[in-house]
């Protein structure tokens, strides 16, 4: 069902049809947005620990569980402690952002579950 309702979210707005829900209705927990999005949260602790869905590429790896991934509005490093991610394909990412404080650590996304993109 999570599936269903992520793919139609993000068919949705890749095709810009608007989408309502029912007050009674919880918000879906993954907000699909941009690279740039996520960098432009930087050190805004309102967004930190936030749910999104990303589509793009893993462009290389650094370690056992970083990698960088981009969308062509930029790069982001993502925290996949649990998947192995392939390099180069597109994929569909969703994860919650972490921040970095006072200029400790790195802005990243911790990956939560990973997909191949469909091809259109």
């Amino acid at each position: 069902m999570k599936k269903t309702l992520l793919a139609f979210l993000a068919v949705s707005a890749l095709l810009g049809v608007s989408t309502t829900f029912s007050p009674a209705a919880p918000p879906p927990p993954y907000h699909l947005t941009t690279v740039s999005w996520v960098i432009a949260t930087r050190n805004n602790m309102d967004k930190d620990d936030r749910y999104v869905t990303l589509i793009g590429h893993v462009t290389g790896r650094e370690g056992d569980e970083t990698y960088f991934f981009t969308d062509g509005t930029g790069t982001v490093r993502l925290d996949s402690e649990d998947f192995k991610l392939p390099i180069g394909p597109k994929i569909v990412v969703g994860g919650r952002i972490d921040q970095a404080y006072l200029g400790i650590g790195h802005l990243e996304v911790d990956v939560r579950h990973w997909h191949l993109a469909r091809k259109p």
